[in-house]
């Protein structure tokens, strides 16, 4: 939908919401190389338990931004019944917010970039994800030494393919919709790169 005053037309804004360092670089990474037109803007909580990421994309809500999105890693919440059905009530109760799941952990979305297509293995945390990863990026770690020389979303951009990325991330996730016993490791980042693509056509 496009949004006009007059001829002129609303800057649009999306305000995405990660739990911790990794996110919050990846976005302000694709901020600086991207340089869109619209407002993309990161947050990070000052905990990142799941209340305060709900929180503070609830604030950004309040401010009017048009697109507010939670990044959330699913590996303590799915180890955790009863963390389980508290997200799932946050979610019930924030239809506004666009949660952006990634199980294990964004890492995953990350290794999407350098896999052939879409996989059955199930990555069950980090740990796992890392070591996969250290394969395409040797020197990767969650620390702001790492993130102040590696610019992470320009190296997955140009040393990895995105777009079958994006592709993958869309399979999986249909796929752990439908067999999830089979298919366990998944990311939704795919719904991002859905929000970018209809701001940058209106």
């Amino acid at each position: 939908m496009s949004m006009r005053q007059g001829n002129r037309r609303v800057r649009k804004s999306i305000a995405i919401i990660g739990e911790g360092l990794t996110e919050y670089r990846y976005i302000d990474d694709m901020c600086t190389t991207e340089r869109y037109r619209f407002s993309l803007v990161p947050g990070m909580p000052k905990h990142s338990d799941i209340d305060d990421i709900v929180m503070l994309a609830r604030e950004r809500m309040n401010a009017g931004y048009d697109y507010v999105l939670c990044l959330i890693d699913m590996d303590v919440i799915e180890g955790n019944h009863d963390k389980m059905e508290h997200y799932r009530a946050l979610k019930r109760d924030n239809p506004e917010i666009i949660f952006v799941e990634s199980s294990p952990c964004t890492e995953y979305w990350f290794l999407m970039h350098y896999m052939p297509g879409p996989s059955s293995r199930e990555y069950a945390d980090y740990n796992v994800v890392l070591q996969e990863l250290k394969k395409h990026i040797l020197n990767y770690e969650k620390t702001e030494a790492f993130f102040n020389k590696t610019h992470i979303y320009r190296e997955l951009k140009d040393k990895g393919d995105m777009e079958r990325a994006i592709d993958i991330s869309r399979e999986l996730d249909k796929l752990h919709e439908t067999e999830l016993e089979v298919y366990k490791s998944y990311t939704q980042m795919y719904k991002l790169f859905d929000i970018i693509s209809e701001i940058t056509k209106e």
